[in-house]
């Protein structure tokens, strides 16, 4: 099965890694839960090259010390992303 176009890196990684394991051929909607699973997991990857870079805290709104932002929405894309990888529901064909 082809590699969505527009994946990055880690969401080719991905793919290749299930696809090479699991025949989603014949289940389209598996299929694009996995698309949506390798584009978050890009997602993931910019976040933490970006918050490697980036001091851990900044200010908020009111001059207070508050994680990064995009610690924050790394952490929201993880989640995100374990709940596709979950709606896949592969344990059925082990």
């Amino acid at each position: 099965m082809r590699c969505p176009a527009g994946l990055q890196a880690a969401g080719k990684r991905l793919w290749r890694s299930i696809t090479a394991e699991f025949d989603l051929e014949s289940d389209p909607d598996k299929a694009e839960i996995l698309a949506q699973a390798c584009r978050v997991v890009d997602q993931i990857a910019e976040l933490d090259e970006a918050a490697a870079e980036a001091p851990l805290t900044v200010k908020g709104s009111m001059g207070q010390p508050v994680i990064s932002p995009f610690i924050a929405e790394a952490r929201a894309q993880r989640a995100l992303l374990a709940q596709l990888l979950a709606r896949l529901n592969f344990e059925e064909a082990l």
